[in-house]
């Protein structure tokens, strides 16, 4: 792994993807060693700081370490009472942190490094993590707004468990409270929707309903697509896993849809590696039923190949391709594209 961490995680709510403890105690370790040469009030705030020997294995590779902890440079935070408390619900020595912190911040950069919301992750205590990771993200937010000067929280999380059951499951939660992923080798990792991202993506309140069909046989992506939809401020969508309940979808909502009879009052984010359906034959259903109607292909292939395979049947216009991986605000200026469409017609 890298000695020397990205510059660009600098300023950041980091999640931190490591992959054995080793790995991220020694993340921890070149992030401290970082900051102190670069005269950053550093805090190593971890639930295994009341273990002796553990500390014992961080501090001996800490530079300089009595001194810095004397000069007041740096911090040790023992995370256990905290770790603790969060279980009942309770933020009152995160808070007390905070005030602390407040006190000693003066005009200087700031990095911490906080491991409490990884051990209740690790533990399956997958509520009580979002809630120590909102806080962060909250109190990141705060102390960028009110002061000039950097700060950056790294937040260690377990990669190899973030694929398995039923961690998977809520990872995107956890990741949608920091602005930047990467790993213990300073890359940043695709495929986890951040705080920035979202933020990156905002739009102003629509003035005409939309509803979004998402058909994505990703169980992975179909989070992602949720909570990033979610967060635009689109209430009425329907995700599903196959080409037959996105037809079913369709057929459902346009039946519901009294008052609509054109095809842009819903978006259609079609991916092209439906497990069931062809999505060329999806995509004709869907333009037999609703002639108008806006789709947004996401896939891998080429997107000549994609485009070729919809004229073959027809389809050359109100369709837009997205090659994956693909940034949200690209598939927001799709949607975008779509709702002013909309607008158009409706004048």
């Amino acid at each position: 792994m890298s000695d020397v961490p990205n510059p660009s995680s600098r300023g950041q709510h980091v999640m931190l993807l490591y992959d054995i403890n080793s790995n991220r105690d020694l993340a921890a370790i070149n992030y401290i060693n970082q900051g102190l040469a670069e005269k950053q009030l550093c805090i190593y705030a971890s639930v295994s700081a009341y273990d002796t020997s553990h500390l014992s294995k961080i501090s001996c590779r800490i530079k300089n370490y009595e001194e810095n902890i004397d000069k007041r440079n740096l911090f040790i935070v023992n995370l256990k009472p905290f770790y603790d408390s969060v279980l009942a619900g309770d933020l009152t020595p995160f808070e007390e942190f905070k005030v602390q912190l407040q006190q000693e911040l003066k005009d200087r950069d700031v990095l911490i490094v906080a491991d409490c919301a990884d051990n209740l992750f690790r533990n399956k205590h997958f509520d009580q993590c979002e809630l120590v990771e909102k806080w962060w993200q909250e109190n990141y937010i705060e102390w960028r707004r009110l002061r000039q000067n950097h700060i950056t929280i790294i937040c260690p999380h377990s990669g190899s468990l973030l694929s398995k059951h039923p961690f998977d499951h809520h990872k995107h939660q956890i990741s949608h409270n920091h602005t930047v992923t990467i790993d213990t080798t300073s890359r940043r990792v695709t495929g986890y929707i951040t705080a920035k991202e979202v933020a990156e993506s905002a739009i102003p309140p629509l003035e005409i309903p939309i509803q979004i069909l998402v058909a994505e046989p990703e169980r992975d992506l179909q989070q992602i697509y949720s909570i990033w939809l979610r967060s635009m401020g689109f209430k009425n969508m329907a995700i599903t896993d196959s080409g037959k309940k996105c037809i079913d979808e369709l057929l459902n909502i346009t039946d519901t849809s009294k008052n609509k009879t054109h095809g842009f009052d819903m978006i259609i984010i079609l991916d092209t590696h439906l497990k069931d359906i062809p999505c060329i034959q999806v995509a004709r259903e869907i333009v037999n039923k609703r002639p108008d109607q806006r789709i947004i292909f996401t896939t891998t292939l080429p997107p000549d190949s994609v485009r070729q395979d919809l004229y073959s049947i027809g389809i050359k216009n109100n369709n837009e391709i997205l090659l994956k991986p693909f940034r949200f605000s690209k598939l927001l200026s799709l949607i975008g594209m779509s709702i002013s469409n909309q607008q158009d017609r409706a004048c």
